[in-house]
């Protein structure tokens, strides 16, 4: 019986089984992650939004490469993990890898999103699949077309009448006067 206790722990020093306490201990390759994942973008970060259990990251999209049309989204991260990398900070690029959860974005723990300046040899592979993003809404509206411009407009039109108004009857009484 102890001969076999001894064998046995032989056994189990000389061909140990990995073990990981998370499933993304061995990152998958570049094929791997970009079939894996639902989105896949080069994202600025304009904001982040701490809630109670996850951060919301503003992002705007400087490139798609996959499943992501919009020029900004809002992304969900673990709020004690972040990527990888840690959690996104305001003002950084990244190449991230997105799931769609529902109607929302979701940066999981064991995404291989990255910092854009880390991610050459991602980009690589991802040069030829950029997808185009929807066309932006034209933000230069002309003046009389945009609500508040018609309301300011309105506004100085209003004010010139009554000046021009009060004008005439300041005239009219001044000539009244000179006339008695």
């Amino acid at each position: 019986m102890n001969k076999l206790i001894i064998w046995i722990a032989l056994l189990v020093f000389l061909f140990p089984v990995n073990t990981y306490a998370l499933s993304c201990a061995q990152m998958p390759s570049m094929e791997q992650a970009y079939e894996q994942y639902d989105g896949v973008i080069i994202g600025l970060v304009e904001g982040v939004v701490r809630k109670k259990e996850s951060n919301q990251i503003q992002l705007t999209v400087v490139k798609s490469f996959k499943g992501i049309e919009e020029h900004t989204i809002n992304v969900d991260e673990d709020i004690t993990w972040g990527s990888l990398n840690g959690p996104s900070e305001k003002g950084v690029h990244y190449l991230l890898f997105l799931k769609k959860k529902g109607n929302e974005w979701v940066n999981p723990l064991c995404s291989p999103s990255k910092k854009l300046a880390d991610a050459s040899k991602e980009l690589d592979y991802l040069k030829d699949k950029e997808v185009p993003l929807k066309e932006a809404k034209d933000t230069t509206e002309s003046f009389i077309g945009d609500n508040m411009s018609n309301r300011w407009i309105a506004i100085a039109v209003f004010v010139g009448l009554t000046g021009a108004i009060l004008y005439k009857i300041l005239r009219y009484k001044k000539r009244s006067n000179r006339n008695k």
